[in-house]
C-alpha cells in the first residue's frame, strides 16, 4: 500500500479521500462513447466518492445525518456540513459575546 493511501490531514481523513471531497467529480452523461480506461477510472472515483460519503455518514450526529441523507456526492454532503456548522459557529459567536457582555455588568455590579 503506498503512503498516498495511509496520508491523513488533521481531521484525521485519509487524504486519497479528502481529495474528492474538496474537487467533487463529473458524472459523465453517457458512459457509451467511453474507453475501457476511462469506465475503470470512473469505477474508483465513484468508489472512493461512495466510500468518503460512508465515512461522513458515520461521523456526524443524527441531526446532521437527516441532512445529508439523501445527497449524490461526497461534495454535496460536505457542502451542506459546512453550512450547517458555519451557522452553528455564528450563533455560539453570538452567545458568547452576549454572555460576556452580562459577565462584565456582573463584575462591574460587585465593585459598586
Amino acid at each position: 500500500m503506498s503512503n498516498h493511501f495511509l496520508t491523513e490531514d488533521s481531521s484525521g481523513i485519509p487524504r486519497y479521500l479528502w481529495d474528492i471531497v474538496e474537487t467533487g467529480y463529473e458524472e459523465p452523461a453517457n458512459d457509451a462513447n467511453q474507453t475501457t480506461a476511462q469506465i475503470t477510472a470512473l469505477k474508483k472515483t465513484r468508489v472512493r466518492d461512495k466510500s468518503t460519503l460512508y465515512f461522513l455518514y458515520n461521523v456526524v450526529d443524527e441531526s446532521c445525518f437527516e441532512n445529508i441523507a439523501n445527497v449524490a456526492s461526497s461534495k454535496e454532503a460536505w457542502d451542506i456540513l459546512e453550512v450547517a456548522y458555519r451557522a452553528n459557529d455564528r450563533v455560539r459567536q453570538v452567545r458568547l459575546q452576549a454572555l460576556r457582555g452580562e459577565f462584565e455588568g456582573l463584575k462591574m455590579e460587585d465593585k459598586k
